[in-house]
């Protein structure tokens, strides 16, 4: 029970990774309320977190823009009695050549993956200000390397590491630690996409050849968000089976 008594926001918590990281922070004592666009996405995984701890809570919102951002975080926040958490694994890709990808794809992916990261943070900062938090973001694998077929994804994650590595030292003073997570290859809604030779390739390219399971990667957010990474902050944990490791 490492999260005991806390209270956690994660946005995106309706599917994949983010869903799986509410369900293990429910299990650890969290106060759990997840944010996501389908009510029905919402209210799926809700039955999951109900039966673990009576006191979760759903919210369904289209988190891209300031307002929609502050205004979903203040209402769960008011909900929950506080915030000590908040994770940020909402994210969309679309796999396309950089020459073709159209300005209304682009700014989709953009919006969603990198300003909503940073609006949520901000809607935050107020709620953390006076006892500390923590802050952990979804980045990924593409947030370190060039990613073809994906340029608009990977400039989005790698921003989402500018984010953290920025904000943790602008709120340290105020006891808010902002860490990030970048996952390689897990079985998700997101990679449930791709073509198979590309999960093939995504196999060969990663050491311990094969996808990660969810659940693998739930414990380095449990980690992050408890008093265990007290003295962590503007970090990133790559969960990724070695990828990041492996050269040639």
């Amino acid at each position: 029970m490492r999260l005991k008594g806390m209270k956690a926001i994660v946005v995106g918590g309706s599917s994949g990774i983010g869903a799986s990281i509410a369900t293990s922070f429910a299990r650890e004592g969290a106060r759990v309320a997840i944010i996501g666009r389908r009510q029905e996405k919402v209210d799926a995984v809700l039955t999951t977190l109900k039966s673990i701890g009576p006191h979760a809570t759903g919210h369904a919102a289209d988190m891209r823009g300031a307002k929609a951002s502050t205004s979903a975080i203040d209402a769960v926040s008011r909900q929950l009695g506080g915030l000590d958490i908040l994770v940020n694994s909402q994210g969309i890709t679309i796999v396309k050549p950089s020459a073709e990808l159209t300005e209304e794809e682009y700014l989709s992916v953009i919006d969603t993956n990198l300003n909503s990261v940073f609006f949520c943070c901000q809607a935050a900062y107020p709620h953390m200000k006076r006892n500390g938090g923590s802050v952990i973001s979804i980045a990924s694998i593409s947030a370190h390397r060039g990613w073809p077929l994906a340029a608009h994804y990977a400039a989005s994650k790698h921003g989402v590491l500018a984010f953290t590595k920025t904000l943790a030292t602008e709120w340290a003073a105020d006891k808010i630690r902002v860490n990030s997570i970048s996952p390689g290859y897990f079985r998700t809604e997101l990679t449930s996409t791709l073509k198979p030779e590309r999960v093939a390739l995504a196999t060969a390219r990663t050491p311990m050849g094969r996808f990660g399971e969810l659940s693998e990667l739930a414990g380095a957010a449990v980690f992050l968000a408890s008093g265990e990474a007290s003295y962590v902050t503007g970090a990133d944990i790559a969960v990724d089976g070695g990828f990041l490791a492996k050269g040639l």
